[in-house]
């Protein structure tokens, strides 16, 4: 009998849910996709990553990942973690990955303390309400989820991704990156060594869920291999 796989931990982005990675969580039964933890005042992604990791724990060797700013919180988890790999899907191994409008908003953090992500909220559920059938699934699935979010956890996680200065350690995992190479919210042109996904942009395991189990399935795969 083959023995299970390690529990493969996946985070979902800013404003977004399990529903991310709803095609993924249906083909691989050692998937959790875990409810965001409710961030403490000021902290940063490191420490909110620390305090995540250890009620995450799943005590055995696992894998960690996330897309897109599930990636940036993953990376930081890894030394908290017996990790076997990490995987990165529409995300950014630092904030050399971020555009150049973004990173020149880091002198902003703490503005986003002031954004109002309430009114995201209404209008992504005013958005919905009118569509009338006109929106694609994944568009609708990714305004259904942000109709949802939290608006104090988005504030805080803006302020948290501004600050960001990188992950002060995940060099000894194997790291795993897939990106849509249409991605407008972080340029495929700046996730060097990425694996890229022809046709897809920001939210591709919505867009091209196959290409995404896949990417996965092979990384565990080779992880385990060369243990």
């Amino acid at each position: 009998m083959t023995p299970p796989l390690p529990p493969l931990i996946l985070l979902s982005g800013m404003g977004a849910d399990q529903r991310v990675f709803a095609e993924q969580i249906k083909a691989l039964p050692n998937l959790r996709v875990p409810q965001w933890l409710a961030p403490q005042a000021g902290e940063s992604i490191a420490r909110y990553a620390g305090r995540f990791a250890a009620h995450l724990n799943p005590g055995v060797p696992c894998f960690i990942g996330g897309a897109s700013f599930g990636g940036f919180v993953a990376l930081e988890m890894v030394r908290h973690l017996d990790a076997l790999g990490c995987f990165l899907i529409g995300s950014a191994r630092s904030p050399a990955g971020f555009p150049p409008a973004f990173r020149a908003l880091r002198n902003m953090a703490r503005v986003a303390g002031a954004i109002p992500f309430e009114l995201a909220n209404l209008l992504s559920q005013a958005a919905l309400l009118s569509s009338g059938g006109l929106l694609n699934r994944h568009s609708a699935a990714l305004l259904s989820q942000l109709a949802d979010s939290d608006a104090a956890f988005l504030r805080w996680a803006c302020r948290a991704v501004l600050e960001w200065d990188g992950p002060a350690a995940a060099g000894h995992v194997p790291l795993f990156q897939l990106h849509g190479a249409r991605d407008l919210v972080l340029p495929a042109a700046r996730a060097a060594g990425a694996e890229l996904v022809p046709g897809a942009g920001h939210a591709l395991s919505l867009s091209h869920p196959q290409a995404v189990t896949a990417f996965l399935a092979r990384g565990m795969q080779s992880m385990l291999a060369s243990h």
